[in-house]
């Protein structure tokens, strides 16, 4: 006896939730395979898109992203209403990479049922994959909107907002995720690494002292709990919480770079280059560089232990390591800057392929070549970037009696957006300019990426300590209002000296520009940089970013 559609769909999904996944694909094959009659009745219609949909799902769980991918279309174009099939479409293209055609597929879901949870956590996290972190936010809260109660909401919200910037709102979220689950471990953690961004190590300690007590084998709370005490000066009590982290998970990329970091910092070289090597071998490299969440690890690793050989005095390694890489056409920005200055210490040849000579690739553009009324223009932007959340001397330590927005000024109103346009404008005649120069910074130029931009505010006596961007490509800076000293004081001096390197040759190459309101000033991200410090009263504010590939 043929069993009817509507019939065998519901023995296909009973035997999907007792997990008998063959026997389930067996019957939706079967159901997609039958004969159909015109026209089609709704409940048919029904029947064959919820098959598709299901089946893609079966297909996804087997890791077969592409057929899911082509079964969800199906389910969608079938019944372009069925939210659950746009909102997984969504998911299995997020897995496979194209997460903007994910965030498309999410609103559309969204659209449909304008309270579906599932699908505004979704879209929340693409959203933030993708760098777009004021929307991420407002994802969130709609769920928190929707669901009052629910403690994951608002965990999810305050992780959005303080990627967002907004230290307080995301601590106020933890803490109403904590008060509606006081056992819910994941939030204290959260809220300990909230409260150490916003500068209340104590509070972290507390923090993450209870997420680990609520669950004893909690591997980042530990991690999260080092850095707190680090900020308290409890070195010691640091390092061993950083060490308890690779006990409950040995492969800990964050836990071996802190170590590293932390005794590099107290002067402990060798043991620093230990935990550095570790990540430098091809198990961990692996990891690194088939994550692009894991980029800044990827970055800095391979550089942080040439760094502690030099420091070492072990430059014949040094030499055999840079060598190898330039082998490889290493393309990484940090080792390039370290190979650039230690080369030039050394008085040996920099074969790093990236860009060998950083400094003749400094380039001062205006804004007057885009815009009739840059003052205007430039007061907008102030007032835009003034409208965002401002944090004072950020975490990072390079900012020093300044203020620094988070990296999404871009979304801050429509002359920040058209900031961003007359940039990649800027850009293209940058690269057009330097096209006969043969290096991997500009023969291998990306043909995507997204820019990350953050303003910045200094005021009387501040300044930004030297340093470089690895995660981007090229760095720049929008010049919006600047003291009036007459002398190089607020000005940008590139050179090839950074991360207090011991210097064995004063002579290093510096380049100073006295910007004017509305420069604009690009360069490679491998070339080291600083703002001398000012004694005028006027503030000092810019528009920084970075020019980020995409994978």
């Amino acid at each position: 006896m043929k069993l009817s559609n509507t019939l065998a769909l519901q023995m296909a999904v009973a035997a999907h939730q007792n997990g008998e996944l063959t026997n389930a694909e067996r019957i939706y094959r079967a159901i997609l395979n039958s004969p159909k009659d015109f026209p089609v009745a709704t409940r048919d219609v029904d029947i064959t898109a919820t098959a598709y949909n299901n089946l893609g799902f079966i297909l996804q769980q087997q890791g077969d992203l592409e057929s899911a991918i082509s079964n969800y279309r199906q389910a969608a174009r079938i019944n372009p209403n069925y939210s659950e099939a746009h909102n997984n479409l969504g998911y299995a293209l997020q897995l496979s990479g194209t997460t903007n055609a994910a965030i498309a597929s999410y609103r559309r879901a969204i659209k449909i049922n304008p309270s579906f949870v599932e699908a505004y956590h979704n879209l929340g996290q693409a959203l933030r994959e993708v760098g777009s972190l004021k929307d991420s936010a407002d994802c969130y809260q709609k769920i928190v909107d929707l669901q009052s109660n629910n403690a994951d909401a608002h965990n999810a919200l305050g992780a959005a907002l303080q990627l967002k910037g907004d230290l307080e709102a995301a601590i106020q979220s933890f803490e109403t995720a904590v008060r509606l689950d006081p056992e819910y471990s994941e939030a204290y953690n959260n809220m300990g690494g909230a409260q150490q961004a916003n500068g209340n190590p104590d509070a972290a300690i507390k923090s993450c002292r209870r997420a680990i007590e609520l669950r004893p084998d909690y591997a980042n709370a530990y991690h999260n709990l080092g850095h707190a005490l680090s900020s308290a000066g409890l070195i010691s009590e640091a390092i061993e919480a950083y060490q308890q982290v690779l006990v409950f998970q040995s492969d800990s990329l964050q836990a071996y770079n802190s170590l590293g970091n932390i005794l590099r910092k107290e002067g402990r070289f060798e043991e620093a280059l230990y935990y550095f090597e570790t990540l430098n071998q091809p198990r961990f490299q692996n990891m690194l560089e088939s994550n692009p969440s894991e980029n800044s690890f990827w970055q800095n690793t391979k550089s942080q232990a040439l760094e502690c050989l030099y420091i070492l005095g072990r430059y014949d390694e040094l030499q055999e390591r840079l060598a190898l890489l330039a082998e490889e056409g290493d393309c990484n920005r940090r080792v390039s800057a370290v190979s650039a200055f230690v080369n030039h210490q050394l008085k040996t040849k920099d074969l790093h392929p990236f860009c060998t000579n950083p400094l003749d690739f400094v380039h001062i553009g205006s804004l007057s070549e885009h815009v009739t009324d840059v003052s205007g223009f430039t007061e907008r932007l102030i007032e835009e970037g003034s409208g965002e959340i401002q944090v004072w001397e950020p975490e990072h330590g390079v900012t020093q009696s300044g203020y620094q927005t988070p990296n999404t000024i871009f979304e801050a109103g429509e002359n920040c957006a058209l900031l961003e346009k007359i940039l990649r404008d800027e850009i293209s005649s940058y690269v057009a300019r330097f096209l006969p120069e043969d290096c991997l910074y500009i023969r291998s130029w990306p043909v995507e990426f997204n820019l990350m931009g953050w303003h910045v505010r200094l005021v009387k006596s501040g300044y930004q300590k030297s340093h470089l961007h690895p995660p981007g490509w090229m760095s720049g800076v929008v010049y919006l209002q600047i003291p009036d000293s007459g002398n190089d004081e607020g000005a940008i001096e590139f050179s090839l000296h950074g991360y207090d390197l011991p210097i064995l040759d004063n002579n290093i190459p510096i380049r100073v520009h006295r910007p004017k309101k509305g420069d604009i000033a690009l360069f490679p991200s491998s070339l080291f940089h600083r703002t001398i410090p000012f004694t005028e009263h006027t503030d000092r504010c810019v528009i920084a970013f970075n020019l980020v590939p995409l994978p």
